[in-house]
């Protein structure tokens, strides 16, 4: 294809991240946002710092597509900068990857009474774009076979299972087309040949799914799947190979939804467990009873 012009510098002042990303141009006032603009593409970041200069476009974009009239970007909440505060009071975080590090902060949020829903974007498609790191241009661009689905949350949310069906959390995927920019300047990986992932861009927001009750996270367990569930099961019944299927029971009983079994095999089995019982009002629930340190030990 014939090269076209990059929409980012591959010059590393230009860029000013470490981590190689295109910084987002800086928030400012303005005018108005031009008709069929996002509907936050006037909205100004009422924080600014590490967190603005180091984000890439994906994310960036995402805030913006996500916003509305009346609601404000990076704005502190309870001592913390929250991504966008829509009008009606709910904080949203987008997290691109790595739940698992904003999960303490969502969950001292969420603790603090507030509503808090954490995005995380699914690419069912993308285009990977490579730049030459001299002229800046696209010198070859081909589809990723790679492609996402819900259970692709999972991946992270291996890490991050305090989040499922936590109280006052929801947790949004927003299934996404992308395209991923890279510069083979030598020093990416080396299963890239050298290339460096130097941005990824939102193309079309296609659709979402949020989960946030016990009932919507256990509602991925297909109805007419048999108890117990394991990996091999779960991942024939849901067309997905056992390592995801894996990370689901697993994430699933992490965060007390499932309990395990026994095993088939190598493979741990699980089921659902039990809801937790609210204590009845005017009355606090009973302490849990702590075994002795001996019987836990020889347990």
């Amino acid at each position: 294809m014939p090269p076209t012009k990059a929409p980012f510098s591959t010059d590393k002042a230009a860029r000013g991240s470490k981590r190689g990303r295109a910084s987002p141009a800086p928030e400012a006032s303005g005018p108005p946002a031009a008709p069929g603009a996002p509907a936050g593409a006037g909205l100004v970041a009422e924080r600014s710092g590490i967190n603005l200069y180091s984000e890439g476009s994906l994310h960036a974009e995402l805030k913006r597509r996500l916003a509305g009239p009346g609601d404000r970007l990076e704005a502190l909440v309870a001592g913390k900068v929250v991504d966008l505060v829509k009008a009606d009071g709910e904080l949203v975080e987008v997290q691109t990857k790595g739940l698992g590090k904003i999960a303490p902060k969502v969950l001292a949020l969420a603790a603090a009474g507030h509503r808090v829903r954490v995005v995380h974007p699914v690419a069912l498609e993308t285009r990977i774009k490579r730049i030459d790191p001299k002229s800046g241009e696209v010198v070859s661009e081909r589809k990723s076979p790679k492609r996402g689905d819900l259970y692709s949350l999972f991946d992270e949310l291996v890490k991050a299972s305090s989040l499922i069906a936590a109280p006052g959390v929801t947790v949004e995927a927003l299934f996404v087309r992308d395209s991923v920019l890279r510069v083979r300047d030598g020093t990416g990986s080396w299963r890239r040949k050298g290339d460096r992932t130097a941005d990824r861009l939102l193309e079309e927001i296609l659709d979402s799914r949020r989960l946030e009750t016990r009932r919507d996270w256990l509602a991925l367990i297909p109805r007419g799947l048999a108890a117990p569930y394991s990996s091999a099961s779960l991942g024939e019944a849901l067309g997905v190979a056992p390592d995801r299927a894996r990370k689901i029971l697993y994430s699933l009983a992490r965060a007390g939804l499932l309990r395990e079994t026994g095993r088939e095999g190598r493979r741990k089995t699980y089921e659902k467990a039990p809801a937790a019982r609210k204590a009845p009002a005017g009355r606090a629930a009973p302490a849990k009873r702590v075994a002795p340190a001996k019987r836990a030990a020889k347990a």
